[in-house]
């Protein structure tokens, strides 16, 4: 056999490099509402500003951007692992199976970001990442788009773009049903995909301190952030929030989000998410 050339073994060593990928790293998260594991079909009492009983039909979420924060302060950019749940930088968390009520959703759950970090870069005392899809990948067509970003149930259109938090739920008020589909809004385009802007990207930034990625789990909880709204009234359009600035049952939810709604801006930062240690 003969040996190799000295660019072959470069190119060996660097295909070597590029498929080990660094050090693997794992986010674990968990849906809540007050507390408890979020399940399509359960109904969970207390909720919101009347206390109501509220029963999920859907819970999905993406992230991006995603950064570990080290002793020193430094940001640490995860690497995501592209997969059905994960392409390039952005990631869906599915809470709902499809099952008791959840048909407006599918079968597979997914609640981990995996991706890997530089070698030796930890240890990691907390994580940044940002609720929402990104603006160049927000406005495109998601029939033709690669997972997860191919959920046509998550999409509203070009202009629009996906819907970054998706829960649908029903009410003791609002039986019929009682939404929140967070997304961009007032955005020009010609509904092609050629967005020039956004209103209001509707992004929520997210930093959490305290955290380390190997035993602590990051809680998404949706009483949390609808503590201050009332679930059993719809106060004009469709029931929930949808994200217009007209729509004033948005703001209490956008304030539990951490964003500014019609000129408000939040009485603090967002409480959808928080760390949960073993």
């Amino acid at each position: 056999m003969r040996p190799l050339r000295p660019a072959l073994i470069l190119l060996v060593a660097s295909l070597a490099t590029a498929c080990n990928g660094g050090a693997p790293v794992t986010l674990t998260f968990a849906g809540l509402v007050g507390g408890q594991p979020a399940a399509c079909g359960t109904t969970y009492s207390g909720v919101g500003s009347t206390a109501t009983d509220l029963e999920l039909e859907d819970f999905r979420l993406y992230v991006h951007d995603v950064r570990l924060v080290t002793e020193s302060g430094e940001e640490v950019a995860v690497t995501l692992d592209d997969d059905d749940w994960q392409v390039d930088d952005i990631a869906l968390l599915d809470f709902e199976d499809g099952t008791a009520g959840c048909e407006s959703g599918n079968p597979g759950t997914n609640a981990t970001v995996r991706g890997t970090v530089p070698d030796g870069s930890g240890p990691f005392v907390g994580v940044r990442f940002r609720l929402g899809v990104p603006f160049d990948r927000n406005h495109a067509d998601a029939s033709t788009a690669p997972a997860p970003l191919s959920f046509g149930s998550m999409f509203w259109s070009w202009n629009l773009g996906y819907k970054f938090l998706r829960v649908d739920a029903r009410t003791t008020g609002l039986p019929e049903g009682w939404l929140l589909h967070l997304g961009s809004t007032g955005c020009e385009g010609d509904g092609r995909g050629n967005v020039s802007g956004c209103a209001a990207d509707n992004i929520v930034d997210v930093e959490l301190t305290g955290f380390d990625p190997a035993s602590d789990t990051i809680a998404v909880d949706l009483a949390d952030v609808l503590s201050g709204a009332d679930l059993d009234v719809n106060a004009g359009g469709a029931p929930g929030c949808q994200s217009g600035v007209d729509d004033t049952d948005c703001g209490p939810v956008f304030d539990g989000l951490g964003l500014s709604f019609a000129g408000t801006p939040p009485s603090g930062p967002q409480r959808l998410f928080s760390i949960r240690a073993p």
